[in-house]
């Protein structure tokens, strides 16, 4: 009796630890792992197509940047270059150079007593305040400020002319040492910095000129301006001359009106 019932206990015990297999839930499990499976093969696959993607776009970056690394090396710095800029010629102070005096200042200059001493270094003689007889006089000084303002205008003419040759043989020079430093520029950013000088250094030449050419304009002017207060100082005599014939002529007219005529002869 013993025996049977340790042999029960035996037997339950052996059934207890069995293990209960299920093919439709183990079916699931493996179809669920399977498609996870698959689900992470496919997203390593598009990471591995997206890092494929990220390198060849690195190598266009690589390759654009040899590039212009290429196109730097052969156009230069612009800011090295401006270092080989030599701009003695051109800076704010001559940029903003004016040759000569205006009009007004020469006439403000103009004196009538300086006028008639000036021989225009020898090729004049002064002007003295004598007669050819030797006669002493008193000169009225207005009149001959007029004149005194033209050799001012002259004078200008004469100053500028020398400012501006040197001014010109200046920039000359400056013009022709940059077109050599551009034969020799080994950079096309070298290339545009002289040629932006050398083109400031030709403006600066026609400005030379043209205030030249203002000086000239000056002194034409002032000669015009004499010329034409002559001619109306002509016109202003003559209509004064008029005036006085016909003034003189109507007081003969009354003169003679006033005469009485008689056998014996005639009078007033």
């Amino acid at each position: 009796m013993k025996k049977l019932c340790l042999y029960l206990v035996l037997v339950t015990a052996g059934f207890g630890q069995w293990i209960v297999h299920d093919p439709v839930n183990t079916a699931v499990a493996v179809t669920t792992q399977a498609n996870q499976l698959a689900q992470h093969a496919e997203i390593l696959r598009q990471w591995a197509a997206e890092i494929g993607r990220l390198e060849q776009q690195v190598r266009v970056l690589q390759d654009q940047l040899e590039i212009a690394r290429q196109v730097r090396a052969v156009a230069g710095d612009p800011k090295a270059a401006g270092a080989g800029l030599e701009l003695g010629q051109l800076g704010v102070g001559d940029l903003t150079q004016e040759l000569g005096r205006t009009l007004a200042e020469l006439r403000a200059r103009s004196s009538a007593a300086e006028s008639l001493q000036a021989t225009a270094d020898g090729v004049f003689a002064p002007l003295e305040d004598r007669t050819s007889l030797g006669i002493a006089f008193e000169r009225q000084a207005l009149p001959y400020r007029r004149f005194a303002a033209v050799e001012q205008a002259a004078a200008n003419l004469e100053q500028v002319r020398k400012q501006a040759g040197e001014r010109r043989i200046a920039l000359q020079r400056a013009v022709a040492a940059a077109l050599v430093r551009l034969k020799d520029a080994g950079t096309q950013a070298e290339v545009d910095k002289l040629q932006g000088e050398i083109a400031a250094l030709n403006g600066q030449l026609a400005v030379v000129e043209a205030q030249e050419r203002v000086a000239a304009g000056l002194l034409q002017s002032q000669q015009i301006l004499n010329e034409n207060q002559a001619a109306k100082e002509t016109q202003d005599l003559l209509e004064k001359r008029v005036v006085e014939e016909q003034a003189a002529i109507a007081q003969l007219g009354r003169w003679q009106e006033g005469i009485r005529l008689s056998a014996g002869g005639y009078g007033r």
